[in-house]
């Protein structure tokens, strides 16, 4: 699905009834009954009262001890969404990254061969079959990543994924290489280390008219490429710790019980039993699933960033240097 696009710098009343994407509606749904029940325990307590709870609205231990709940679990609930905002943007950051290094590697490969006084006809083969493994290498990229966002293993995935992107001629790959890239599980390596073959090859063949110093830069930034892939990984792969999550869930849970019994003690209006009750509840989740939605930045979500966008953006960049 395509990331949902906007204008930051201003205000967009229609996007606050868009449900595409937003966490709203899941609030909502927890919060409702909270609210309900708010008000449901206040008619009650206007006919019997409180003794069948055990609870005095005068209780100023409770209201200490509820204080002091509520201050933790903000601050669990913060501290989580500032991580999975922190993660989002390192995962995008990488990805950007790494599709920067590969480019400007393709591109200095190709400028590399501006002067060649080898073969035309070598010169064109290896420009156009690095182009086709810069943009293999790439699908195959992104749906690793996806793969490991979603908790989906096997190499068939990952083969079947990157076919559903646009490749640049993948026909033009031999049927034996490509059965072997279906084969193997290190898909990305594996073609990462063509490129770095196909490179050695071709300076071996006298394509580049480049010293070797010159030519070097092109594998420092291929590597550093593989590097910003592995740290992509690590965010897809690597989730929050379970322990955190868990009691983070926990007392979410406990709050959404407790809050409709405490918030009436202390508010004697039903309809502004049932808004306290409603908003703090609301407010907690939605903080809540906004940092469930940021945590992982890659995926098949509307929040995740667009695989198959960021190949065409790879494809026409690649394209370009091809041309005359």
């Amino acid at each position: 699905s395509a990331m949902i696009q906007y204008e930051g710098a201003k205000f967009h009343p229609r996007l606050l009834l868009q449900r595409r994407g937003s966490v709203v509606p899941f609030s909502c749904m927890v919060a409702l009954p909270g609210a309900m029940l708010a008000v449901v325990l206040k008619l009650l307590a206007a006919h019997i009262g409180w003794p069948w709870l055990g609870l005095d609205d005068r209780d100023t231990v409770a209201g200490v001890a509820w204080s002091a709940v509520i201050s933790l679990l903000g601050f669990i609930v913060v501290f989580r969404t500032s991580q999975a905002y922190s993660r989002f943007w390192e995962g995008t950051a990488s990805l950007y990254r790494m599709q920067g290094e590969w480019f400007n590697a393709a591109s200095s490969l190709v400028a590399f061969c501006k002067l060649s006084k080898a073969d035309k006809k070598d010169t064109f083969i290896f420009q156009h079959t690095l182009v086709r493994l810069v943009s293999l290498l790439n699908a195959v990229v992104l749906m690793d990543i996806s793969r490991s966002a979603t908790g989906i293993h096997g190499s068939e995935f990952t083969s079947a994924r990157a076919s559903e992107l646009e490749l640049i001629d993948v026909e033009g790959i031999d049927r034996q290489s490509l059965l072997m890239i279906n084969e193997v599980t290190e898909k990305a390596e594996l073609i990462f280390h063509w490129i770095m073959q196909l490179v050695v090859e071709s300076d071996n063949r006298k394509i580049f008219s480049v010293a070797p110093p010159i030519l070097s830069r092109a594998f420092q930034e291929l590597a550093s490429g593989m590097l910003r892939y592995h740290d992509a990984r690590k965010i897809a792969s690597v989730p929050l710790p379970f322990p955190y999550v868990q009691c983070l869930e926990l007392l979410l849970l406990f709050h959404l019980i407790a809050t409709p019994f405490l918030t009436c003690m202390w508010v004697k209006s039903a309809f502004w039993a049932a808004v306290v009750s409603f908003m703090q509840v609301f407010f907690l989740w939605s903080l809540n699933s906004i940092a469930t939605e940021l945590e992982n930045p890659f995926g098949e979500d509307v929040n995740d960033l667009p695989a198959r966008d960021l190949q065409l953006e790879m494809n026409r960049r690649l394209l370009m240097l091809l041309r005359p």
